[in-house]
């Protein structure tokens, strides 16, 4: 595949953080297959493989977004911003996997701003009717130890 397609995967990365940051919530899930699956996972020293924080379809997490208002969660009232490093892009014929560096920033209703959480995005795409979806999203953290785990995506 082109260097458009590389562009297009590199926009759509960066887009699905400032749709976050933004709380625009339908426009993230959009960017998912129908079938789109998502988890947060963390290595640990203790366990000898990936803890899984959280997992979700693409439905799942429209009924938590949607369930937000409902729930008093200190973390939906916090300012967010990411910022995001495009690693790697492998482009196959209708698939691609894509690996991301992430920090996530909050500041809060006070204008302090702090890092909440470091990782990586580890994405595949599928190429569909000549847009890129996201089919997997992996939130792979590098930090262990959170104030309070968002039951947002991150």
């Amino acid at each position: 595949m082109s260097l458009e397609h590389q562009m297009q995967l590199t926009r759509l990365l960066h887009s699905s953080t400032r749709l976050l940051d933004d709380q625009n919530h339908d426009g993230f899930l959009q960017l998912f297959t129908s079938e789109g699956e998502y988890s947060i996972t963390c290595l640990t020293p203790e366990l000898a493989e990936k803890m899984i924080w959280m997992k979700a379809t693409r439905s799942e997490i429209d009924e938590r977004l949607k369930a937000m208002n409902e729930h008093e969660w200190q973390i939906a009232h916090v300012e967010q911003t990411r910022i995001l490093s495009v690693d790697t892009i492998d482009i196959g014929k209708n698939t691609s996997n894509t690996s991301s560096s992430f920090s996530l920033y909050q500041t809060d209703q006070q204008g302090r701003s702090e890092l909440y959480v470091l990782g990586r995005y580890e994405d595949e795409w599928q190429y569909v009717s000549k847009r890129w979806y996201l089919a997997k999203r992996e939130v792979a953290l590098r930090t262990r130890l959170l104030k309070m785990l968002s039951p947002l995506p991150i």
